[in-house]
């Protein structure tokens, strides 16, 4: 008897866990794709149309080659599709708890709790504003994929001011009434 107990408990084991289901992973947070998806390959596309910024504030096109064309474009496809996520997150979670924020604790600059109380009270203009991210990247990417000189330069020249109402709206919200004189010029 004991060792029949002994022979069936592998097979007991063995079997409850064939048959239990992977845990889903957790969505990500808001700020993880901020911080690890849309920052990260916006700063690495302004750093390849910086190197190629003319006199006129264009984009040179002398400056650009194959491959920097094709890196702008992927950059830019990899921010709309986080952005595309962040538009379709739901619910919103800013961080994980324990996680601090960007600029959390300097002047003017928000609690992880301040952000997601901005972000529950008004959680559609977040969305609306990751998908005229999304909107703006795909018009990137399709100028970077003609590498036509002429569409990229406003687009990019203009990325700052698209990822900087989404800031002003949540992240530093503070900020808004002393930027507005300098913008829309």
């Amino acid at each position: 008897m004991r060792t029949a107990t002994l022979l069936t408990l592998p097979v007991l084991v063995l079997a409850a866990g064939c048959s239990s289901q992977p845990e889903a992973p957790a969505a990500p947070t808001f700020h993880e794709l901020m911080k690890d998806e849309v920052d990260a390959n916006a700063d690495a596309l302004w750093d390849i149309t910086n190197d190629a910024i003319d006199e006129t504030a264009g984009i040179d096109p002398a400056k650009m080659t194959s491959a920097t064309w094709t890196q702008v474009a992927t950059r830019a496809e990899a921010v709309r599709r986080a952005a595309l996520k962040i538009a379709t997150l739901d619910p919103i979670v800013v961080v994980k708890p324990g996680v601090k924020i960007s600029d959390e604790g300097l002047p003017y600059g928000h609690t992880a709790a301040q952000v997601q109380a901005a972000i529950d009270a008004n959680p559609q203009t977040l969305r609306d504003l990751a998908n005229a991210l999304a909107q703006h990247m795909g018009g990137i990417a399709e100028a970077a994929s003609a590498h036509d000189p002429a569409k990229l330069a406003p687009l990019v020249n203009n990325l700052d001011s698209v990822c900087e109402d989404c800031h002003l709206e949540y992240w530093y919200p503070d900020q808004k009434a002393a930027v507005a004189p300098y913008r829309d010029k």
